[in-house]
């Protein structure tokens, strides 16, 4: 059987940065890309912020140092999202990510609706490779960087972050026992692909018919959440969509009480009940 050589595949690292931790409340406000082959020669770079349309939280700018001063007058996600497709293109390669699922679920919400086709590419997550080849007390990006000594600092930018996570996964399949080829890669680490996220829920599941009608309505509801910060407690939020992510069904709403989008699993919503504004 033909095996294909890890030295002769071109591989796509990537990475988001965004405005908060789940893609069906937040938003992109960085891509980053380096496409380059096995052998460790780059074959393109790929660097992009968004425009999200709304405000950066404070708790993000921490993290990854962009600010609304920085993304103003940047393309929007509608401009950026082809931009990407285009660098990923069709051409045979693996893609990269490191925790794959959180940026595998905020660019297939974004493409879904924008009713863009999804890349047909393998995901590899190097978290699972890195598990499986390194033993640290965790396996972040940056602690896996200093371990291996490719980097001091880290700046926390999407492009920064795929220019190391090349050297990283390059360090990785490089381990004893030497990794030759992408079959060897697929065993140690099951692949994961675009399809079963971001998917948008056109239709209420059995008992939600109600809360669907204020989605369509954008009347406000009462509901209790058994998740969160104060679980069990009623909340009022405005509905303002649904999708189903990695499985889970999550209502995407206006939480009144903060002013912001929130999420909410769908099967934590013990109650709720749609207020009858008055004409």
């Amino acid at each position: 059987m033909h095996m294909k050589l890890l030295r002769d595949t071109d591989f796509i690292a990537f990475d988001l940065e965004t405005t908060g931790l789940h893609p069906l409340a937040a938003h992109i406000v960085e891509i980053g890309a380096v496409r380059f082959r096995g052998d460790g020669t780059i074959l393109g770079e790929f660097q992009q912020l968004v425009d999200p349309g709304c405000h950066i939280p404070d708790n993000a700018t921490y993290i990854h140092g962009i600010t609304d001063d920085d993304v103003a007058g940047q393309p929007t996600i509608r401009e950026a999202l082809p931009r990407f497709l285009e660098f990923v293109g069709d051409s045979p390669a693996v893609m990269l990510a490191h925790n794959a699922a959180f940026d595998l679920g905020f660019l297939a919400a974004a493409i879904r609706r924008l009713r863009q086709p999804c890349p047909m590419h393998a995901v590899v997550d190097t978290l699972i490779l890195a598990r499986r080849r390194l033993q640290l007390p965790n396996h972040k990006l940056e602690t896996i960087g200093r371990f291996l000594r490719l980097i001091h600092d880290a700046r926390h930018r999407a492009l920064e972050d795929t220019l190391l996570l090349k050297d990283v996964f390059l360090k990785l399949i490089g381990r004893r026992p030497v990794m030759q080829s992408v079959e060897q890669l697929f065993e140690l680490c099951p692949t994961l692909s675009f399809e079963p996220f971001g998917g948008i829920l056109d239709h209420p599941p059995a008992g939600f018919e109600e809360l669907w009608l204020a989605i369509a309505q954008q009347q406000p509801v009462i509901l209790v959440y058994e998740g969160g910060s104060s679980p069990g407690s009623p909340r009022v939020v405005t509905p303002l969509g649904s999708a189903m992510n990695r499985g889970r069904i999550y209502l995407v709403a206006l939480c009144h009480e903060t002013d912001s989008e929130k999420s909410y699993r769908l099967d934590r919503i013990s109650s709720y009940r749609r207020i009858m504004m008055k004409t």
